[in-house]
């Protein structure tokens, strides 16, 4: 008989299975990504009708050996509760959608996890999106192995002055330029998290240049929707 296992997590991605249950795609706090299956969920009187929804920490009971685990039970955390999720849903998706695709399955990231959660706290608390997911990105870069050298220039190796002008070059970090009005102190505070001080288009270019190399150049359905709607 398959051991039961508790966890918490979140949920990242679900789909239909038959007529009347759910698979869904979870980060869990200590085995990871996994995915499981919630038989009879779509139905009224499930014991797990209504509680799949993203963006909530829930505690949740499975089992099984397989990659495709069975949900045996399941409670939210209702302190994590917001009616603020609907302002920034496509950002919350967005995230999602990364954790998806750079994830491994079934390797386990509990310090990755707590960012995750902590982030949804400063979203319910109302904390400036933009900053809060420049956060979320640098932080989850380093976290995957993605990170760059925030102290030298790659050229030189010379260290970055506050007052000198660089560019970020994809894959290696800073290089010094001449024609840009991006400084060195900017890189500073970056490798601080004091990204208030830093202009958000800089801070937008160097992660969407950085998470699209994690990508390997391929775009995402979330940031397509919200193209397509701000167009």
């Amino acid at each position: 008989m398959s051991q039961s296992n508790n966890d918490n997590c979140f949920i990242l991605h679900q789909r239909s299975y038959g007529e009347t249950s759910i698979i869904a795609d979870v980060f869990t706090q200590k085995s990871g990504k996994i995915s499981f299956i919630a038989k009879g969920a779509k139905k009224p009187k499930s014991k797990f009708f209504g509680y799949l929804v993203p963006f909530q920490k829930l505690k949740i009971t499975f089992s099984g050996r397989s990659e495709l685990k069975t949900l045996t039970s399941i409670d939210r955390d209702l302190a994590s509760n917001s009616n603020t999720f609907s302002k920034v849903s496509y950002s919350l998706l967005y995230i999602n959608e990364l954790l998806m695709k750079l994830l491994p399955k079934d390797a386990k990231h509990e310090e990755l996890f707590v960012l995750y959660d902590e982030f949804l706290k400063k979203i319910n608390k109302n904390n400036n999106l933009e900053i809060s997911l420049r956060h979320f990105e640098l932080d989850l870069l380093d976290m995957l192995g993605y990170g760059f050298d925030y102290d030298s220039e790659i050229d030189s190796n010379d260290p970055i002055e506050a007052e000198l002008s660089y560019v970020f070059v994809s894959e290696r970090g800073f290089r010094k330029s001449n024609s840009s009005s991006f400084k060195g102190k900017d890189i500073l505070s970056i490798k601080k998290r004091k990204l208030e001080a830093v202009p958000l288009k800089y801070l937008k270019e160097i992660t969407t240049k950085a998470i699209g190399i994690c990508l390997e150049g391929k775009d995402l359905t979330s940031r397509k929707i919200f193209k397509s709607i701000k167009k």
